[in-house]
């Protein structure tokens, strides 16, 4: 009895349920299957001391806008999804990132403006911590 008791202990870490990265992998799951325009996605949780989560989406042409910028219509959802993922998860913050399938960045300063976290953009990317988080979580 005590050997299986040994081996659940070793090896059982994930039966308190699915661990920060199972988590993370599923909500890729849920961006790429949820017809918001995502074509692949990308999410790695860091177990870290805050535990954050980076996104990476790759776009839809049919997404995208003229420039290589996507509009807070498309990106609202997409947010909305990592935000209550994120507060599901406990992290502490969100890096997310958008390309479009040749591998270009997409611009989300205008959507970020629109959206109301302008302040989130951080060059390419957008940095998204607690009250963000919070309030991309109603979209």
């Amino acid at each position: 009895m005590s050997i299986l008791v040994l081996a659940t202990a070793v090896g059982g870490c994930s039966i308190g349920g699915p661990t920060g990265q199972e988590r993370a992998d599923d909500l890729a799951r849920q961006l790429e299957n949820g017809g918001l325009g995502v074509h692949s996605a990308k999410a790695t949780y860091l177990s870290s001391f805050s535990g954050d989560l980076t996104v990476s989406v790759i776009l839809e042409p049919d997404a995208l806008q003229p420039g290589y910028s996507v509009s807070a219509e498309t990106l609202g959802p997409i947010l909305g999804v990592v935000a209550r993922s994120a507060e599901d998860m406990r992290v502490g913050g969100v890096g997310f990132y958008a390309k479009e399938e040749g591998g270009i960045q997409i611009s989300m300063d205008t959507a970020a403006e629109d959206l109301g976290i302008a302040e989130a953009v951080d060059g390419q990317s957008l940095s998204l911590t607690g009250e963000r988080l919070e309030s991309l979580a109603k979209q």
